[in-house]
């Protein structure tokens, strides 16, 4: 049997073809659709932590307290314990500005008439984000109550 009457069939073709064979888009390279499953829990998610961070913040004024000879003390214990969870809440906040440079937008062209067109286009999305709330977000991710606490512990120790 002649193998060479046999016509080759070229195996990018049968892979574009067939779904079974093609390879699923690694995590890091995924845009997200704004509308989808994993966004919306994520928000979820993130809302919840900046819950737990707004409500922590006000228990860095708990932390100094005047002791038995009239001194400015602070509560190390309480201090850890709110730092931690400042700290990861502020994870979570970094975390999410890492997202929205992979979650799609809804082009302003587009949203005259009907549901809008999505950009996925990762360059797109990272001008947009860069121009519009990056330096809120950056500013809001900077520990500034760890490090007020680090340099109030350095001032009255």
């Amino acid at each position: 049997m002649d193998f060479q009457a046999f016509p080759s069939i070229p195996l990018e073709k049968f892979r574009r073809r067939h779904s079974l064979f093609k390879r699923p888009e690694p995590w890091q390279k995924r845009i997200l659709d704004p509308g989808g499953d994993i966004v919306l829990m994520w928000n979820r998610v993130f809302m919840v932590s900046c819950l737990v961070a707004l409500f922590l913040d006000p228990l860095y004024f708990y932390l100094p307290s005047v002791g038995p000879s009239f001194c400015v003390q602070t509560d190390v214990s309480l201090g850890i314990v709110v730092t931690f969870f400042r700290t990861v809440a502020d994870l979570f906040y970094l975390a999410h500005m890492l997202l929205k440079f992979r979650t799609a937008f809804v082009a302003p062209s587009s949203r005259v008439f009907g549901r809008g067109e999505l950009v996925t286009d990762p360059g797109q999305i990272a001008e947009r984000y860069l121009r519009s709330n990056f330096l809120v977000d950056l500013a809001a991710t900077l520990p500034l109550p760890q490090a007020c606490l680090c340099f109030f512990f350095s001032f009255y120790s």
